[in-house]
């Protein structure tokens, strides 16, 4: 019996209690684990096994055919999907890219064609450029409107251009920059133009205030259309230049210059020379006595000395003017209605022109000609021109 003092933080019989566990456990120990047990795997571990097997070759040992067979898959593979980014690349990508850099430049080229010289940094300018090139394919581009802002940017912009590009007469003067050509207008027909055009025409012209001078040319009956034009006449300048020499060419249609004022036309003073002589005979015969009547009048004058005369009043000078008052437009008209005429009359006429082309008139006075728009056209061509169509 052991005397010993029981320890007052034990509960009473724990020592028989652990005396007890040890006992059993020796009489009855626990069966061992089967080995199958112990190698099954879960789905998770087993995959997670195989995945050793190709990252980790070297920690699992693999057959040389086994390996082999591996990295002919993997090479397989690696070829494959090449091939497939290969194709998509030069078959689908870059053909589309192209599409769409084609598309780009021409909608640009587009863009710099309307949006030209005043406008080339306007904020709409800007603003499409920037649209064009975030575009992500040819649809897309092709739905961008450039005609309808650039045309009502040029209007607003060539509005306020001919309302300070004026001259005291209300006209201003159209310069078509890819033509080399100068028109003057006045203000309404300026008006017209820019509301009856959009922004390809509008954008190749400028308004500027006009700067003429009067420059003096002599010419022939046809280059002076055909005599028939008179003081005010406004008329387009041609020239009838066949050669191609000195790296001229004539092929265009349009003009030289447009919009020219007849400011004085004198013809040669031999066609003021009048000399003229009526005569009517009327011959009465009696049996054997034949009496014969003449009625002559002649008449002859110098309108050039008739003038001189009224200046230093040997004649009326009012009277003088009023019969004499354009005489050789009348003379030109007469001439047109019974189709006789000097064709040899030569005209010195005073043109107004625009101060750059003065050079251009005087170095080519043997070529130009004088054409009369049918805008502007005088009471008797209107009125032929007319009767022609009434029917």
């Amino acid at each position: 019996m052991n005397d010993r003092p029981r320890d007052p933080l034990r509960p009473r019989g724990f020592e028989e209690t652990q005396e007890l566990r040890r006992q059993i456990s020796q009489d009855f120990p626990k069966p061992a684990k089967k080995e199958e047990e112990d190698d099954e795997l879960s789905p998770l571990k087993k995959l997670n096994h195989k995945l050793g097997v190709y990252l980790s070759p070297k920690t699992t040992s693999i057959s040389d055919d086994e390996q082999k067979r591996k990295i002919g898959v993997i090479i397989t593979t690696i070829i494959i999907i090449t091939l497939v980014i290969s194709a998509y690349y030069f078959i689908i990508y870059e053909p589309s890219q192209e599409q769409l850099s084609l598309a780009k430049t021409t909608k640009l080229n587009e863009l710099h064609d309307l949006y030209s010289g005043a406008l080339t940094t306007s904020p709409n300018a800007m603003m499409l450029e920037s649209k064009i090139n975030d575009a992500h394919s040819p649809e897309e581009i092709e739905t961008i409107n450039i005609l309808t802002p650039a045309t009502k940017d040029w209007k607003s912009f060539h509005k306020k251009s001919i309302a300070t590009n004026q001259d005291k007469y209300n006209r201003t003067m159209a310069v078509y920059e890819n033509e080399s050509k100068n028109t003057i207008m006045p203000i309404s027909q300026a008006t017209k133009i820019l509301n009856e055009n959009d922004a390809i025409i509008l954008s190749k012209i400028k308004f500027e205030e006009p700067n003429t001078v009067s420059v003096p040319i002599l010419i022939s009956r046809l280059q002076a259309g055909a005599g028939l034009v008179s003081v005010g006449s406004v008329v387009d300048i041609y020239n009838n230049h066949n050669s191609t020499a000195d790296n001229y060419t004539s092929n265009s249609t349009s003009p030289e210059i447009s919009g020219c004022t007849v400011l004085s036309i004198m013809r040669y003073e031999e066609n003021g020379d009048i000399d003229s002589e009526y005569s009517k005979t009327k011959m009465i015969v009696k049996g054997n006595n034949t009496n014969p009547h003449e009625n002559t009048k002649g008449f002859s004058s110098d309108v050039l000395e008739m003038i001189k005369g009224a200046i230093a009043n040997g004649y009326d000078e009012n009277e003088t003017f009023d019969m004499l008052k354009d005489y050789g437009v009348k003379l030109s008209n007469y001439e047109r209605q019974i189709n006789l005429g000097d064709l040899d009359a030569q005209y010195m006429l005073l043109i107004e022109t625009p101060q750059d082309k003065v050079n251009y008139v005087l170095n080519n006075m043997d070529d130009i000609v004088l054409t009369i728009p049918t805008s502007e056209a005088p009471d008797w061509m209107v009125k032929e021109i007319s009767s022609t169509y009434q029917n």
